[in-house]
């Protein structure tokens, strides 16, 4: 399945009121993503949401599999080297060392175990289904969560962005979202919550392709929460 890096042009209507007034649609919302040739983007872009969302989230499920298979690959080559270095050193026991008087020497420390951490956004090798999209779950939990949105299921919707942005960092449009979200919910401190995040985002975000979109969004939520 052929795929390209760019960015992605969303038209998104928005209900959250501003200042106590309607603040209408939002329009040409930008996201950067990974564009995919599938059913569930096809969906979405036929404005048929309700497939959509069902479609992201087997790419969602197709996404996590692959990640499993990674990462049990990676612990199993890691255990594997672990037990090659330190399997002379097993029911051996310690030996006077010459020269030091018969002191007895202590065992070599065992290797430091380095713990994995990744970021949904590193697996980008697709599996071979043809019709499925099995790279970057948090995209595609992001983007299940917009279908839902789409669909009026704010609830559902909510919970979801702020799943997708546990998967992957960068995801700042969702911070954007469920910064709104909150504020129409009242929840102050949790609106600026994800501001604060957006805007770490943003400040990273030096030379980036979604700079003005990320900055744009900043200063829409600066007035939103002054």
């Amino acid at each position: 399945m052929n795929k390209f890096y760019l960015i992605l042009s969303l038209t998104v209507m928005s209900f959250f009121p501003a200042h106590g007034e309607d603040i209408g649609s939002i329009e040409e919302i930008i996201t950067t993503g990974t564009i995919q040739t599938d059913p569930a983007m096809s969906a979405w872009r036929s404005g048929d949401f309700e497939t959509a969302e069902i479609e992201f989230k087997q790419n969602a499920f197709c996404a996590l599999r692959i990640e499993r298979n990674f990462i049990s690959g990676v612990e199993g080559a890691r255990d594997s080297t672990i037990r090659s270095d330190v399997g002379t050193d097993i029911d051996v026991p310690s030996q006077p060392s010459g020269g030091l008087g018969g002191a007895v020497v202590a065992p070599t420390s065992q290797p430091v175990i380095p713990k994995i951490q990744l970021n949904s956004s590193d697996f980008r090798g697709a599996d071979n289904e043809g019709t499925r999209t099995c790279e970057d779950r948090g995209f595609q939990i992001y983007m299940m969560g917009m279908s839902q949105l789409k669909l009026g299921k704010r609830d559902e919707a909510k919970a979801t962005l702020l799943r997708s942005t546990g998967l992957r960092k960068n995801l700042y449009d969702a911070h954007f979202r469920l910064s709104l979200l909150e504020y129409q919910d009242n929840n102050i401190k949790e609106a600026n919550k994800h501001f604060k995040k957006l805007r770490k985002i943003g400040s990273k975000c030096k030379k980036c392709e979604a700079k003005k979109e990320i900055t744009a969004q900043i200063r829409y939520l600066e007035n939103l929460l002054a």
